[in-house]
């Protein structure tokens, strides 16, 4: 008989204790959810974020492209503007995927550029990578940053050109009044 209440009782406060036990659980397990639900939420959010200011950043290096474009430029210039324009027009998608993995810039820029006519590609790394050790450098980074200041550095190197030619036209133009 007392074998039997020790048994009963032994019973008794194992299934306290699991009881008590699984209670703790699901009060962690309805905690986690929460916060996966809120991590899901910032993530969501930060990825819309990340492709808008992707969106426009593209949009600012299009028409500071097309700014170029439209000035009167020498024909070596105008060419070389000519090759970089697809690796612009494919800003947002350079943009996501170096974001989402290094090293891919070389890489999707080479899909994006083999899609067009010719050897696009090569003629963009020879006459435009190759050219400028700057460029070549920050090319070689392979990385979201890297694409970020070979974008810049290759918008402000022809900026700088076509301001250049400006003011040379200028010193001529009064040169020749004097």
């Amino acid at each position: 008989m007392i074998a039997v209440l020790l048994i009963t009782a032994l019973f008794i406060f194992i299934s306290i204790y699991f009881f008590f036990r699984a209670e703790k659980l699901q009060r962690s397990l309805a905690l986690l959810k929460r916060e996966t639900a809120n991590t899901v939420k910032e993530n969501q959010t930060l990825s819309k974020s990340m492709m808008q200011i992707a969106a426009n950043t593209e949009k600012f290096t299009k028409k500071r492209l097309q700014n170029l474009l439209n000035k009167p430029l020498k024909q070596e210039v105008l060419d070389e503007l000519t090759l970089i324009k697809p690796f612009i027009d494919n800003h947002a998608l350079i943009f996501k995927e170096c974001l989402m993995k290094k090293g891919r810039l070389q890489s999707i820029t080479r899909q994006c550029l083999s899609h067009q006519e010719g050897d696009l590609y090569k003629d963009f790394f020879d006459k435009i990578i190759k050219k400028d050790s700057k460029i070549q450098r920050l090319w070689n980074s392979n990385n979201f940053i890297g694409f970020i200041s070979l974008t810049e550095a290759l918008l402000v190197k022809y900026e700088e050109q076509v301001e250049d030619s400006d003011v040379n036209k200028e010193n001529t133009s009064t040169e020749k009044l004097c």
